[in-house]
């Protein structure tokens, strides 16, 4: 049954693409908007991007020029746009990331609240939670969503995203080797595999371990510019991006609210800003991701 649900979260993803603002695709596949004008013009190989020289930051120290440096060379590969002023992520002194136990049991949180997003009983997705005693690690809002007897179908397929964020869990718990560049959605077979063993394994939080801060914080530094870089799209170019986010060469030009890559990186910025603190929010319901 479960394998069988990675097949609908997959159509159930691309049917929504991006997880904000989204226009329903034709046929399941994403469909650039005004594709007849703001669109075409908008193709093809777009000018070099220029990057500041992260030494003039008076206010970053050499751990976060560096690692801004790291993020740079992804960039340039893609020829991504980047914010031309200082813009760095907290040093790793300043940062204490969430407790391995607590991802853990975040990770399960937003499993159930993903299949029952998926629509299995909520018997059965309440039955998760109560399995590990995991109410207290289950935020405000999606105990609301638990606890409806009939949720709201649009909250539903934006709920089915959060597959994203328990990918970057997985990765910074271990369990996925790398966290590629967010051109398309997460190996959800993959995902799967991974979690229907831990469903009731309590070993999977009394045993986790992060990566290193520098991995996760790295992670965060780049998907912010990446991030950056969208939204300067819906700023700046008409809300049109690569479909992969590669701006290197002749490319798919699509709408920001068509990409799928676009709700890939959302959540993952999300996700990343909660494992580090960032603004040291209430819960998982007040993350943000500014840029």
């Amino acid at each position: 049954m479960r394998l069988r649900l990675s097949v609908i979260i997959c159509f159930t993803l691309l049917a929504g693409c991006s997880s904000e603002d989204t226009t329903p695709p034709e046929n399941g596949e994403a469909v650039p908007l005004q594709r007849d004008h703001n669109v075409e013009e908008s193709a093809g190989t777009p000018q070099m991007a220029t990057y500041p020289s992260s030494e003039t930051w008076a206010h970053a120290n050499d751990r976060q020029r560096k690692r801004a440096l790291r993020s740079f060379d992804e960039l340039k590969k893609r020829n991504a746009t980047v914010y031309s002023g200082p813009l760095f992520v907290s040093d790793d002194d300043e940062v204490t990331l969430q407790s391995p136990q607590e991802v853990a049991r975040r990770t399960l949180v937003l499993w159930a609240v993903e299949l029952r997003a998926e629509g299995i009983p909520q018997k059965e997705a309440i039955g998760l939670i109560e399995g590990l005693d995991l109410w207290d690690s289950v935020s405000p809002e999606e105990k609301r969503f638990l606890q409806d007897d009939n949720p709201d179908p649009a909250e539903s397929q934006e709920l089915v995203w959060r597959l994203e964020s328990i990918w970057v869990l997985l990765w910074a718990l271990g369990y996925v080797e790398d966290l590629n560049w967010p051109s398309g959605m997460c190996d959800v077979p993959k995902l799967v595999e991974i979690l229907k063993p831990h469903e009731s394994n309590a070993a999977f939080i009394t045993d986790a371990k992060l990566r290193s801060k520098t991995e996760i914080l790295d992670a965060q530094d780049l998907i912010m510019r990446i991030h950056w870089a969208i939204r300067d799209a819906h700023l700046n170019h008409g809300g049109i991006i690569p479909d992969d986010l590669d701006w290197s060469q002749d490319y798919n030009a699509v709408s920001a609210t068509m990409s799928a890559a676009v709700g890939v990186v959302e959540q993952r910025h999300y996700t990343l800003n909660w494992l580090v603190n960032f603004l040291k929010p209430k819960d998982w319901d007040h993350v943000d991701t500014p840029t």
